[in-house]
């Protein structure tokens, strides 16, 4: 089973992320990085008024936590899908089976990694695209 901090599981999320952007309209010609800056700059506009920020007291990862939630992108939602995925990006047998423990510790903290991973490639996305100019 990959760390959560492990370069090899922020790459298999990256990917997934990207898969779950596929569906997005208006994101079919843009890069991978243009792609994240494109998903937050959409959380920004919806999600980010003045009553959110102060709610959860300027914290994006938690405000995005429940963008998401509300199935603002196509990621796995259902307790099952959700279980299949980490699987798959843990690197981990498909056939194994975690303990009912960690699944609950999974299927609670799904939302929150998904919002740090994007934020987290956002930011990289930002960098890439000053280096560039």
């Amino acid at each position: 089973m990959l760390k959560l901090n492990s370069k090899k599981f922020a790459k298999n999320m990256r990917s997934y992320l990207l898969e779950c952007f596929e569906n997005e309209e208006n994101t079919e010609h843009l890069t991978p990085d243009q792609k994240f800056i494109y998903i937050y700059n959409r959380f920004e506009s919806e999600y980010c008024h003045s009553y959110n920020l102060k709610r959860y007291k300027n914290n994006r990862v938690l405000i995005m936590e429940e963008w998401i939630s509300g199935l603002a992108i196509s990621c796995d939602f259902y307790y099952y899908d959700i279980i299949k995925t980490s699987k798959k990006l843990h690197d981990v047998n498909p056939k194994a089976e975690y303990s009912p423990k960690i699944n609950d510790q999974i299927c609670n903290n799904w939302f929150t990694l998904l919002a740090t991973h994007i934020i987290k490639n956002y930011i990289q996305a930002k960098e890439n695209s000053l280096i560039l100019k």
